[in-house]
């Protein structure tokens, strides 16, 4: 039985970005069911080949609220040659950039050991494509990607389908026999709670989570469900509330509950792997871990841009009530820190500034006694 056409449904996305969502709520149910499965990845198939070129592409974002494009993975191919993921974004959740890049890069730097057959929680998955590219390249026995965003969990299941299967909705196997149906799965999650709640022991922690507090603080205060609206949900990929560490300082707080919540569910021998970016300073970052029993090491660091929709103000107000000093760059060129108000006004007057950006490894040194102390 048809569905809908793609004119349908592309009718029923340039409503608005809630429509859209809705539309592919709807979409994502005929997936779920495997009667209907194969039928709903050639619809994704359809409606991808619409709109085949960037410009195209972006154009589809701005009228019909969503994108369908390729993330390409470099020289980091899969077991079976794969060199990119298919992958889908909305307004509501944060968008593959060189965050998240970085970030995949640094994770490339440990051997290729390090997921075989583990059990891996990524935090703040977004999209889900590091959980799904975790899964596609290193073949763990499952990866459990969690977001606090209701909508990116739903849009990370319609992702995890679009290269789990392939055009014609026949499903893709690796080497073992498996799909990627089989090693991943997306949860709606609080950091790791899901895990905590579900007695679930973890191998592998990844994270790449906000690291900003936000400018508003009674936005964070809201509740978080999937009706909430599409600028307040991808101000979760942006910014966080204030955690009760004195982390809070420098806005890495959220980290902080996240390795403390690790330690709780990683087994003794775990690894955490987190992005951090250098804005607090490099000894500010380490001490974070160091404090909390790790010993670490720093597997890669770049610069990028700083994100033009992440305002910087709550820092310029920390230094104000503070001797700290946060560390920005004029352009990616520079090479003499300047502080976070330098950095602001240089921002405003249409420079661009840049931070350091780096992805720590992290293992206890003592995790029977560390785990004792941190019982949550």
């Amino acid at each position: 039985m048809n569905w809908m056409t793609v004119d349908e449904f592309l009718a029923q996305c340039k409503q608005s970005g809630d429509a859209a969502y809705a539309s592919f709520r709807s979409l994502l149910e005929r997936l779920d069911n495997t009667e209907t499965r194969s039928q709903a990845r050639v619809f994704l198939s359809h409606l991808q080949k619409r709109f085949p070129t960037k410009d195209s592409c972006d154009q589809c974002f701005q009228t019909y609220h969503f994108r369908i494009e390729d993330v390409f993975l470099g020289q980091y191919e899969g077991h079976h040659g794969r060199n990119k993921l298919t992958m889908m974004v909305i307004p509501s959740i944060f968008l593959p950039e060189d965050w998240s890049f970085t970030f995949y890069e640094g994770i490339n730097r440990h051997p290729d050991s390090i997921f075989k057959e583990r059990t891996v929680g990524e935090l703040g998955c977004g999209n889900g494509w590091i959980s799904i590219a975790i899964a596609e390249k290193w073949l763990p026995s499952k990866v459990y990607g969690l977001d606090i965003n209701p909508r990116a969990v739903k849009v990370s299941w319609i992702n995890l389908y679009l290269n789990a299967l392939d055009e014609n909705g026949q499903p893709i196997y690796d080497e073992e026999k498996k799909t990627l149906l089989d090693r991943v799965e997306f949860h709606e999650s609080d950091l790791l709670s899901y895990c905590r709640e579900n007695d679930i022991q973890l191998e592998r922690i990844v994270g790449c989570i906000p690291q900003i507090l936000n400018p508003n603080p009674d936005a964070m205060s809201k509740m978080i469900t999937e009706n909430a609206s599409e600028e307040f949900l991808h101000s979760l990929s942006n910014y966080c509330a204030l955690q009760g560490f004195v982390e809070d300082q420098f806005g890495l707080g959220l980290i902080a509950r996240a390795v403390e919540e690790g330690i709780a569910v990683i087994k003794p021998t775990g690894i955490m792997i987190f992005n951090m970016g250098g804005r607090p300073g490099q000894g500010v970052c380490k001490r974070l871990f160091e404090r909390r029993g790790f010993r670490i090491t720093k597997l890669w660091q770049t610069k990028i841009i700083q994100a033009g929709d992440t305002d910087i103000a709550a820092l310029v107000e920390i230094e104000k009530n503070s001797p700290h000093r946060f560390e920005f760059f004029m352009g990616l060129s520079g090479d003499q820190p300047i502080c976070a108000r330098t950095a602001w006004a240089y921002g405003k007057s249409g420079g661009s500034i840049s931070h350091a950006l780096s992805v720590y490894s992290c293992q206890l040194r003592h995790p029977n006694q560390v785990k004792v102390i941190l019982i949550f």
